[in-house]
């Protein structure tokens, strides 16, 4: 009994390589005459294609625009594809001949390759095996000179699976090797293909009654497809589940079957029609001869019906003929004579119909003729070769002499002007270097001019009108003697935001009157900060630190006081609203600079409250210079809040 996988093309996973080829197909139908008529054809022969119930209507209105071998050529060329994807055998072939014999003279090879393809496929399932593989055998040939390695292995597969359908195992070995060994080669490589050679390979070995060698190959196939891939790999499930059926581990084997059956009812509506048939047929004769053998006689009536219909919609003698085997075996276990002789005929008259001597003849001949084509093109070549080199030899030495004495003149010629314009190019390099950095000297002390008239502005203008509000509030509440009232304590609030507003003001004017700040700067800046702290709330213990190693680091302007803002905004936080006692800052350097500012206050539920508007700042301004920033808190479990600048190896610091 011989159970194996799709032909070529749909040999892999049913739906990867068809859809691999529709879009190749597409791409060609984009190739054709730029001119106005020749493109209305294309449109037309695109919409034929694709069209699920107007091809007809379609495909006669391109017939009636053609007016060129070149239209005539592209119209057989989609009639033919178009027919082979619905499986009509006689039209496929038909309108191969007329499409091959265009394609020749027009010298289109890609599409010669295809036509020769399909011709093939649409042999094959017909038994006709010696001119599929004639077609492959001619498609190889213009692969091998086209230098395809993609159509070179695609052939080397489908002659590999022509030859197991005709039962040479060996042969079909060979070439699935060959097929192997090319799409290993292929660069990058492309999983399907090898796993469609793997699979040939494998089921060779398998009907050739070597089972160990079969799923070794078949188990190469999940290193090449994994996940979510493997929906595709019916036939290689069912595969495996066959082999393991002939080494009679039926259960086993019926679990792999069984997937395989799955996946293809999964894969039906992307699947062409006639190859669900043909894996349908395979999945229900196994499983028939699973179920009888394990004593399930009503199941597998069950299961060869389904097989018996399906393998009569897959239109493949090769299906056929193992339905006829499988029935001859049932019947015979179950003691059913006469029907078990009826199939047996039917089996034997089908498969020497099919095989016969003439026909293995025939075969061998055809590669004999390939092998032997090959040979002599290779001989002549080496030939052609011979003479060539000989006649190159005696050219090269004259010419070797004068290109010496040539290359030598030009050389000390050639070095003397590099020489010259290399120290030219040397002068003009220092003059733009010298001159563009005096101009970065400039706008840099022009931008310093700019930040100081601004940072002694606001210090003369603003500073004093908000110094001017201090001492207004003062005066008021002395003249008016306002102690322990709502309105001195409302001028107390005016004051003291006045107060914070002047440190703030000054803070910003520092970060302005620097170009760039060192972590020493920030350092200062942030002690100064928790020693205010500390007067304001004594109860409260600071803890802070910075690595040593971050001294020398630059931070611009705006990165040192969107720091400085965080950290700050961070402390008030914990003093005014966690009811902290223990407040850490800590500045540490590895690959990048980390900042953590960790508080023993009531802390929050992050889910549940609100952010507001210190926290939506403090993100922002670490946004802004390009870092990260984190938020841990819970109820009763303190806060902590992290931030990571950029790499101190790319930032901008």
């Amino acid at each position: 009994m011989t159970l194996n996988e799709l032909p070529f093309v749909y040999f892999y996973t049913d739906k990867s390589i068809q859809m691999s080829f529709r879009r190749q197909l597409a791409f060609f139908l984009l190739l054709l005459s730029f001119n106005a008529n020749a493109q209305k054809t294309e449109n037309l022969l695109k919409k034929a294609f694709i069209s699920a119930d107007s091809s007809a209507y379609y495909f006669n209105k391109a017939k009636k625009t053609i007016r060129s071998d070149e239209d005539i050529a592209e119209y057989y060329f989609c009639k033919n594809a178009w027919h082979s994807d619905k499986g009509n055998l006689d039209s496929t072939i038909y309108y191969g001949n007329k499409a091959s014999q265009k394609f020749i003279k027009l010298k289109s090879w890609l599409k010669l390759m295809y036509v020769y393809n399909n011709m093939g496929k649409a042999y094959n399932p017909a038994g006709e095996y010696e001119k599929a593989i004639s077609a492959y055998f001619k498609g190889l040939k213009i692969a091998e000179q086209q230098h395809d390695l993609f159509w070179k292995g695609n052939f080397y597969q489908a002659i590999a699976t022509s030859y197991h359908d005709f039962e040479d195992f060996e042969k079909g070995i060979y070439y699935g090797k060959k097929a192997l060994k090319t799409f290993m080669s292929q660069t990058p490589q492309e999983p399907s293909n090898i796993a469609g050679a793997l699979n040939i390979t494998a089921i060779n070995f398998d009907d050739w009654n070597k089972p160990d060698s079969a799923l070794a190959y078949h188990y190469r196939v999940f290193d090449y497809v994994k996940g979510k891939d493997t929906i595709y790999l019916a036939s290689t499930y069912n595969n495996i589940g066959n082999t393991l059926l002939k080494q009679k581990k039926y259960r086993e084997a019926r679990r792999w079957i069984e997937t395989s059956a799955r996946i293809s009812e999964i894969n039906k509506s992307t699947t062409i029609e006639k190859n669900y048939w043909y894996d349908r047929t395979t999945n229900y004769n196994n499983l028939a001869v699973i179920a009888f053998n394990l004593g399930d006689f009503a199941k597998a009536d069950k299961y060869f019906e389904i097989s018996r219909d399906a393998a009569v919609k897959s239109q493949n003698v090769e299906k056929l003929r193992d339905y006829y085997y499988g029935q001859y075996l049932f019947n015979k276990k179950r003691n059913n004579l006469a029907k078990a002789i009826d199939f047996q005929e039917h089996y034997i008259q089908l498969r020497d119909s099919v095989f016969d001597f003439q026909r293995a003849k025939t075969l061998a001949s055809l590669e004999t003729k390939y092998q032997s084509e090959k040979r002599e093109k290779e001989l002549l070549k080496s030939k052609a070769d011979v003479l060539l080199a000989r006649e190159n030899l005696t050219q090269k030495n004259t010419q070797m002499l004068i290109i010496s004495l040539v290359a030598i003149t030009l050389a000390v010629i050639g070095w003397l002007v590099y020489r010259q314009q290399k120290l030219r190019n040397r002068q003009i390099v220092q003059q733009h270097e010298l001159q563009t950095a005096i101009a970065g000297i400039e706008a840099q002390h022009e931008l310093q001019n700019q930040r100081i008239r601004i940072s002694r502005d606001l210090h003369d203008n603003i500073g004093a009108q908000l110094t001017f509000i201090i001492s207004a509030v003062e005066n008021l509440k002395y003249v008016f003697e306002l102690k322990d009232t709502k309105l001195d304590r409302r001028l107390d609030s005016i004051s003291n935001f006045a107060r914070d507003t002047i440190v703030e003001l000054r803070d910003t004017i520092w970060a302005m009157n620097h170009s760039e700040i060192s972590f020493e700067d920030l350092r200062a800046r942030i002690l100064n900060f928790i020693e205010k702290a500390k007067s304001a709330s004594e109860s409260i213990n600071f803890d802070f630190s910075i690595d040593e190693k971050l001294s020398a680091i630059k931070l611009t302007s705006i990165q040192g006081m969107n720091v400085y803002r965080t950290i700050q905004e961070a402390v008030n936080n914990a003093l005014k609203h966690a009811g902290a006692t223990q407040i850490s800052i800590v500045i540490e350097s590895s690959d990048s600079v980390r900042i953590k500012i960790t508080d023993n206050g009531f802390g929050f539920d992050k889910l549940s409250a609100a952010k507001g508007n210190g926290i939506s700042n403090m993100e922002k301004r670490i946004s802004d210079i390009g870092g990260e920033i984190s938020i841990a808190s819970g109820n009763g479990k303190g806060t902590e809040i992290s931030i990571m600048l950029p790499s101190l190896k790319t930032a901008v610091i």
